[in-house]
């Protein structure tokens, strides 16, 4: 003992010191998944084969479905069939028993003896098992070509060299209605039987050929032969071909895999099928015990479905004929296709087109020989088990993906054949839209995944052109509403009558559901997930009762299924309908929960032990979840043909693809940074939570930045299509030729179609919502621009909202004349009042009724902002300078010009505060000023007091600094008009001496250091010394500068502010689950302006910081094609104002900028 643990430590300390094995056949262990339900097998077997020979340990119970569980501590001998996870035994057919003891015979029959054996005393790896058996001093070598398998014994003690060949030999209760054994050469035994069992009417035929010959050959009967050997024979090799068809085929395949008795040659050639099948998906950056789990699982996914065509060819069909495959294609069966669809079978279609050809071209023939897809087939038959039509599934998803080696037409009809004839209820649903729950059983679990299947019967027929079916489809595939009751929000039983079954257990496993609670099919509607948060009430709702579901536990669980495993709250990770649950997270908008939950499921529900898998491996579905999920992407509606992402195991993996490869890398990656922050495509920002499958088979990189942060970094919100918001044409307020022709140009330029809808939804806002334009009494252009959904004119917003267009006014007469008319209304009402900001379009007194004191009925709102001054002036100087019409500049612009001179002059304080006030009656407090209307004091510097900010908030300390640096460029742009249009040298001169003024006491008072970024700008002062910093998302602001021709872009100190002004060192500056930027007191707290995103994108001078800001500007629109004034940091749905015409044609703008600064190519490697 002592010795045996010493080597054991020396091993172990070699394995520690060794280098990581690159090769994915090493960290293979066929025992994860023999113990707890997991079902699974050890023995020997090839990817796919007809062959797993394997040990059999027990019989006549649940956990005997494969014939082995870890927990037992004898084997009755090895047989050449087995099912992988399944939850229902069948096979175990053709036993060899090699013996030294002396042979029992009871009643004509063998008695076999259990081996008893220690695990210490076996080994499995790929294609290979091996056990020590010491009560009869016999080594066991098994391995297996496709459909062959190969054992070795090697005899150590005494006794008579014995096999028993064993056709009576079941790991549950069936039938052997016949069998043949006959002796055919003196080193050959060959042989038949057939079985009644889950599967009806099974056939194998084996023939053996042994090494030695024959000393002695008993046949008792046709049921068992006892192979009796020379004494002094030490080793034994044994080829045993297999085959459906008939004795000659079996000899067959052995002599066409197995041409020589080579244990080893098999043994090598079956290790470089297993090497090159886990080629297919190679990871790095895991734990050992993490590259255990991935690359077991993924041998598990390749055990079935089984060959069942011969070398030849030929195979047995489920009506009992013999067929023969074209050269060049295979038959398989054993389609667990219940389990199957939801991962393994989308998982073929990344890595073995061939195999999902050859799967579809058999089910085809099944249905060709039953008239109906297979549900659940098994070797040459159908068992019938488990519900729905999944066979659908499997052909849409790989039709859709274009894997079309098959008749399609033939596949169509099949499809729309068996959706009607399924015996579970077919008939009830087709009539009613569900099953009757007092009339069928398991009737919601039915409706529910009939209703999937019909929707991937709509989606392949629409892929056809078969609108016909796509549109009678598509209606049944709605049908899951039927049985969703909106007072539990469960989908319950429902009777005939239409009324609900009672009672209602919704933590009972129960006739209406299969392998399930009421919790397990709850989520169930992968094909029209947005149909069911509606249901649900609304996206909050969707979302507690999704939380509830992962950690809800209840005394009240009654469970009589042994499936129902692997619970975490009440998912049942164990059991397939909750496979596509974590992932729905994505549609919702909260992704960080979505890769939470897939880390904890890849390591709470797998581990590297026989007791490693949670419940039934099914086939390879479990392993399948595993697989994906530890790249990061899983497809959570089947048919979809989209892998939505979770959370990345290891930091690289290959997926090779037709195409070459696809290569998937999480940098940053570690058990804390399990969130996705960003993805890239091909070296481009990928603004999507799922990656289409055409794009994984073009080959290429998907990368993903992970942190510690919960983050989106797509728009939850995504519509389906890219509708067109604008309104109807007809419906348009102003029409420009010029505007439009734009659109058209810009579009076609762009490739990012979600970019081009939302370029065409936002650029001409104002114009088709918001401009009205019209004549004055003396024929003048006069043109009333609301701000959106306020129906008044903001000399700042309506001066915004038209500047992008003056560009074009050369192009369009039209729009020069709109756009004068804005100039000319501004002008006029800047004389009503020039401490106003907003107007109404006609003196209807239309405002806040509480405001002090009382304004001109044609104001709306007399909040004094220096920007009102400032807008209308930048605006007119742009006109000027691009049309050189100088007709808006008569009596009424001069007239403003004195009275925007003279109010600036005092709002300078140095005469004192003033005549301004302004009261409002509220519960917010920057809506209104302290000190009885008048603010803060400030000391007389030189600089400008703007009573408000531009967000209309009131200002803390009253020397705003942006709309001071606006106020001198814009009085620079008047004096310029006013000398050279208008002659007016004087009042030039006064404006230009007021620039001077503010702009020395800018650079005096302005300028504050910071203890992180040195000098910055501040964004109030009030001249005694006092500032604030921080920076407001509204322009003017200490961001938007240089966009406004304010500061140069260069200027050191603006860069020290702009550094500042986007970091948390901003009061104001938010980052979050959906975006970072800056938002302002007016919407409060943690609400993200996309102006702020707008004006980081055109203050910058690094692509990638631009990129990144449209990125953000085009995830975060909620799915309206629009900008919005505001969003919270948490959830872009979370938004205000749907209708914000500025930031909508601010969008436009900086797109058609980027575009004509030459950065198409910069917009266009967005995905």
């Amino acid at each position: 003992m002592t010795k045996k643990l010493t080597l054991l430590l020396l091993a172990l300390a070699a394995l520690g010191c060794s280098p990581r094995s690159a090769d994915p056949v090493d960290y293979v262990n066929p025992f994860i998944g023999t113990g707890f339900h997991g079902h699974t097998y050890p023995g020997a077997t090839t990817p796919f084969g007809m062959v797993q020979l394997s040990p059999d340990t027990r019989a006549g119970n649940w956990d005997a479905c494969a014939g082995y569980h870890y927990s037992d501590t004898t084997i009755d001998g090895f047989s050449h069939t087995h099912l992988s996870g399944t939850g229902c035994a069948d096979l175990a057919d053709i036993l060899f028993h090699p013996t030294t003891r002396e042979i029992v015979i009871h009643d004509g029959e063998c008695v076999l003896q259990p081996y008893f054996f220690s695990h210490d005393d076996e080994r499995a790896s790929c294609g290979y098992y091996a056990v020590t058996l010491p009560d009869v001093n016999i080594g066991v070598e098994l391995t297996a070509a496709p459909r062959t398998g190969v054992h070795r014994y090697t005899f150590t003690g005494k006794g008579p060299r014995q096999v028993i060949v064993d056709l009576l030999h079941t790991i549950t209760e069936e039938k052997i209605d016949l069998c043949e054994l006959r002796r055919t050469a003196p080193g050959e035994l060959a042989g038949m039987r057939r079985t009644q069992g889950w599967v009806p009417d099974q056939y194998v035929f084996f023939a053996a050929r042994f090494s030695e010959p024959f000393a002695d050959v008993q046949l008792l009967g046709d049921k068992q032969a006892v192979l009796t050997f020379a004494p002094d024979v030490r080793t034994l090799t044994i080829a045993v071909g297999l085959s459906s068809v008939s004795v000659e085929n079996a000899r067959m395949n052995s002599l066409a895999e197995v041409p020589e008795l080579d244990f080893d040659a098999v043994y090598a050639r079956a290790v470089g099928q297993w090497r090159k099948a886990l080629g297919d998906i190679v990871v790095e950056g895991g734990s050992r015990d993490e590259m255990t789990n991935f690359y077991t699982a993924q041998y598990h996914t390749k055990l079935t479905p089984n060959l069942m065509s011969d070398v030849n060819g030929e195979y047995r069909r489920h009506d009992q004929t013999v067929a023969r495959m074209p050269e060049g294609e295979s038959y398989y069966s054993t389609f667990s296709l219940w389990d199957t669809f939801r991962a393994w079978n989308p998982l073929q279609t990344l890595v073995d087109t061939a195999l999902v050809n050859d799967m579809i071209r058999s089910m085809l023939d099944m249905y060709d020989s039953t008239g109906e897809l297979p549900i659940w087939p098994l070797a040459s038959g159908e068992t019938g088990t488990m519900i729905g039509y999944h066979a659908v599934s499997v052909i849409a998803d790989a039709y859709l993906k274009g894997i079309r080696g098959y008749d399609a037409d033939k596949a169509l009809e099949a499809m729309i054949r068996s959706s009607n004839i399924n015996k579970k209820g077919s008939d009830y649903y087709t009539v009613q839209g569900y099953i009757p729950s007092n009339i069928k059983r398991e009737s919601v679990s039915c409706t529910l995944e009939y209703a999937y299947d019909d929707w991937a019967i709509a989606r392949m027929a629409q892929a056809m052109g078969r609108d016909d079916i796509f549109g009678e489809y598509a209606r049944r595939a709605l049908n899951y509403v039927n049985v969703f009751d909106g007072s539990t929000c469960f989908f319950r039983g429902r009777q005939s009558d239409g009324n609900w079954s009672a009672p209602f257990e919704e933590f009972a496993t129960g006739r209406d559901y299969t392998e399930a609670t009421p919790w397990h099919y709850r989520f169930f509607v992968p094909h029209d997930v947005n149909g069911l948060i509606q249901l649900f009430g609304s996206r909050e709702a969707f979302i507690r009762e999704m939380d509830r579901l992962f950690t809800l536990e209840s005394d009240e669980m009654q469970l009589d299924v042994s499936d129902v495993t692997g619970l975490m709250g009440q998912y049942a990770h164990g059991n397939e309908p909750s496979h596509h649950m974590a992932y729905l997270y994505n549609y919702v908008g909260q992704p960080w929960k979505t890769q939470e939950l897939t880390r904890r499921l890849l390591h709470e529900m797998y581990a590297p032990t026989p007791e490693g898998i949670i419940g039934n491996e099914d086939c390879g579905q479990m392993s399948a979840w595993y697989v994906l999920s530890s790249l990061g992407m899983y497809e959570a509606e089947p048919a979809g043909g989209r892998y939505w992402f979770g959370s990345p195991l290891f930091d690289r993996a290959e997926v090779k693809v037709p195409s070459g490869v696809f290569t998937i890398t999480a940098e940053n990656n570690s058990a804390a940074n399990k969130y996705i922050q960003r993805v890239w495509l091909n070296g481009q920002p990928y603004t999507k939570p799922w990656i289409g499958h055409a794009d994984v088979m073009k080959g290429g990189e998907l990368r993903f930045e992970m942190g510690a942060e919960e983050k989106v970094w797509y728009c939850p919100d995504e519509p389906e299509a890219y509708a067109d918001q604008r309104p109807a044409e007809e419906q348009r307020l102003f029409k420009s030729e010029a505007v439009e022709g734009e659109i058209a140009r810009v579009c076609g330029l762009l490739t990012n179609e979600r970019l081009r809808w939302m370029f065409a939804n936002c650029f001409p806002n104002t114009l088709d919502t918001t401009v009205h334009y019209g004549e004055d009494e003396a024929g003048n252009p006069d043109t009333y621009v609301y701000t959106g959904d306020i129906p008044a004119m903001w000399l700042r917003d309506s001066g915004a909202q038209v500047w992008p267009y003056v560009q074009l006014c050369k192009e369009d007469p039209a729009l020069r004349k709109m756009i004068a008319g804005v100039i000319r209304r501004q002008l006029k009402l800047i004389n009503i009042d020039p401490y106003a900001n907003a107007f109404n379009v006609a003196p209807t007194g239309a405002h806040n009724k509480t405001d002090f004191p009382q304004a001109d009925p044609m104001v709306f709102e007399r909040k004094w902002e220096i920007d009102s001054h400032c807008y209308p002036l930048r605006l007119a100087h742009h006109y000027w300078k691009t049309t050189g019409d100088t007709s808006v500049f008569d009596g009424e612009w001069t007239s403003a010009m004195r009275n925007i001179v003279k109010t600036l002059r005092e709002q300078q304080m140095k005469e004192g505060p003033g005549d301004y006030t302004f009261l409002r009656t509220t519960d917010r407090q920057l809506d209104t000023r302290c000190h009885v209307g008048r603010g803060n004091p400030v000391k007389p510097v030189g600089l400008i007091v703007s009573a408000f900010r531009p967000s209309d908030d009131a200002t803390t300390f009253g020397f705003l600094v942006p709309s001071n640096f606006m106020a001198v460029t814009s009085l620079r742009k008047a004096a310029e008009i006013l000398t050279a249009v208008n002659g007016e040298r004087e009042l030039a001169a006064e404006c230009t001496a007021l620039a001077d003024e503010v702009a020395g006491a800018l650079q005096q008072y302005a300028v504050v250091e910071h203890p992180e970024f040195g000098k910055i700008y501040a964004f109030e002062v009030d001249g005694f010394g006092g500032c604030f910093l921080m920076d407001d998302a509204n322009v003017p602001s200490l961001l938007a500068m240089p966009y406004l021709g304010d500061v140069e872009r260069t200027d050191p100190i603006y860069e020290n502010t702009r550094r500042f002004v986007w970091s948390t060192e901003n009061p104001y500056f938010w980052r979050g689950a959906a975006g970072e930027g800056i938002g302002g007191p007016h919407i409060g707290v943690e609400m993200i302006w996309p102006m702020s995103i707008m004006m980081r994108a055109f203050t910058s001078e690094d692509d990638a910081e631009i990129r990144d800001c449209i990125v953000a500007l085009m995830t975060t629109d909620a799915g309206t094609g629009f900008m919005h004034e505001s969003f919270s940091r948490h959830d872009a749905a979370n938004f205000t104002r749907p209708w914000f015409a500025w930031q909508n044609t601010l969008f436009g703008e900086l797109i058609l900028k980027l575009v004509n600064d030459g950065k198409t190519d910069l917009l266009n490697s967005i995905y």
